[in-house]
């Protein structure tokens, strides 16, 4: 039984396995809920890596080098930094859990196709803004370990084929639902 429904689920997040029929199209769009959980994953791991590796202190040290603070400045901006960041860190990366669990509440039980395609756009545009901002080195590129590295791209990757699949299935399912 539980094999039978992990394959089911497999087959619904498979984008070259177009859905059969309506419980099909509807398990292939409620799969996003999948794809969300791995992104949100994903997208916390880094971002947990580098306020906690001293990353990010480092690359704002040199952003005050290069605007050509006074030492008293940096000592305020850095008294400011520690002082906030664990607040602005902490309020991001609940606001963040919330809008994700919000979206796969929706996408659960609306089956909608606006939430794949937003998802769909959002990695298109990510994917293009961080190689155009490495390019012409404009955004300070942090070092990941490689175990960051192994466990993001493909997540992301895994989580962007969900998301094409679902929007597969919410496509079908909203002609199934428009037809007569």
């Amino acid at each position: 039984m539980a094999r039978e429904t992990i394959r089911l689920w497999l087959r619904a997040m498979n984008p070259l396995k177009l859905p059969r029929g309506m419980v099909e199209a509807q398990r292939s769009a409620r799969a996003m809920v999948f794809g969300l959980a791995i992104a949100l994953v994903v997208g916390l791991i880094p971002t947990w890596w580098m306020f906690t590796s001293g990353w990010f202190e480092t690359a704002m040290n040199g952003e005050y080098a290069r605007m050509g603070l006074s030492s008293d400045q940096i000592a305020m901006q850095h008294e400011f930094m520690t002082a906030i960041w664990p607040w602005a860190m902490g309020a991001a990366a609940a606001f963040t859990v919330l809008l994700y669990s919000v979206l796969a509440a929706v996408q659960w039980r609306a089956m909608t196709r606006a939430i794949p395609i937003i998802m769909l756009a959002l990695v298109a545009y990510s994917l293009v803004a961080n190689m155009g901002m490495r390019l012409l080195g404009t955004m300070p590129t942090p070092e990941l370990p490689f175990w960051i590295v192994v466990a993001t791209w493909p997540a992301a990757i895994v989580s962007a084929v969900i998301y094409v699949a679902s929007l597969q299935g919410a496509m079908m399912l909203h002609r199934l639902r428009s037809e007569p």
